[in-house]
């Protein structure tokens, strides 16, 4: 039998194809550290933004309309993905879900479809601008070509674990949302950074909605947050863990969206509102609880 002189064979006589992980066990850190190499940009001119469900899109016209505004604008400059979270209604859906006794994974497949609708309401609304509304399984394929044609895309921004969603340290609210999800999205496009439209000036010391002290912090470090962590965050807690395993997106901007024009200035690159960043370590490599390549 002919064997490629890059194949190998085992005592058995078996082919084995000439790979960098021929034989390795995809348990074993040395192997992990071993795909610790470089990874392209998918998209990195684009511009990720997540709208919050409860904090514009609920509001109506009086709050979502001037941001709209904003990035009809911003269209002109840049490419933009635009992602949704499900507000109110998916609070709703949690708690009928809780009080039936449904999975983490059902709850999650359930807030999909109210961000789904958020998707086409914005989508409808930039409609005239050349914006659809891509549902999870088309963002894949359709996501380059719908951006070469127009200046922004509409996504859902729950990420699509559905049913196989992780199963949450504590309770059974799904730990992955929107934030989350539009993060990820952020890192596999190579943007290196998402910004979230919320309803306050950032990151504060406490809630400044019932927290008249509460003092703002312009830029703060994961560590530095992990360290002083607030009682609430203006973000999805998990994010605290994903930055610093970014290569590509490690700082994220939170803006607000009732201020006249910080979209825009975060857009293009002012540093307004709160920026959460994971600075990289030394050896130019994201580290985690078992990876430490600094």
């Amino acid at each position: 039998m002919s064997v490629n002189e890059d194949d190998q064979l085992d005592l058995g006589g078996n082919r084995h194809l000439s790979s960098l992980l021929m034989r390795d066990s995809l348990l074993s850190q040395a192997t992990r550290l071993s795909t610790a190499t470089d990874v392209v940009p998918l998209l990195p001119f684009v511009k990720v933004i997540k709208l919050g469900g409860r904090s514009i899109i609920d509001h109506g016209s009086e709050r979502l309309g001037p941001v709209l505004d904003e990035l009809e604008l911003a269209m002109r400059e840049h490419k933009i993905i635009i992602g949704v979270g499900g507000g109110s209604r998916s609070r709703h859906v949690f708690g009928v879900g809780l009080d039936l006794g449904l999975p983490t994974g059902v709850l999650a497949a359930l807030s999909a479809t109210d961000a789904e609708q958020n998707a086409h309401i914005v989508a409808a609304l930039l409609a005239r601008f050349g914006v659809v509304s891509l549902p999870p399984p088309l963002v894949t394929h359709l996501l380059p070509a719908l951006l070469s044609l127009g200046n922004a895309v509409v996504v859902n921004g729950v990420p699509p674990f559905e049913l196989w969603e992780h199963p949450p340290m504590i309770g059974r609210i799904p730990a992955n949302r929107t934030d989350v999800g539009m993060y990820l999205l952020a890192e596999i496009c190579g943007a290196d950074r998402v910004i979230l439209v919320k309803d306050v000036d950032g990151l504060y010391s406490s809630d400044p909605k019932t927290d008249a002290g509460a003092t703002r912090f312009d830029r703060m470090t994961v560590d530095e947050l992990r360290q002083g962590r607030p009682k609430t965050l203006p973000f999805d807690e998990l994010l605290l863990d994903l930055l610093p395993l970014g290569r590509h997106c490690r700082t994220v901007q939170v803006v607000n969206g009732t201020v006249p024009k910080m979209l825009s200035r975060a857009l293009e690159g002012e540093p307004v509102g709160s920026l959460i960043e994971a600075p990289r370590p030394l050896g130019g490599e994201p580290s985690g609880p078992d990876l430490d390549v600094g």
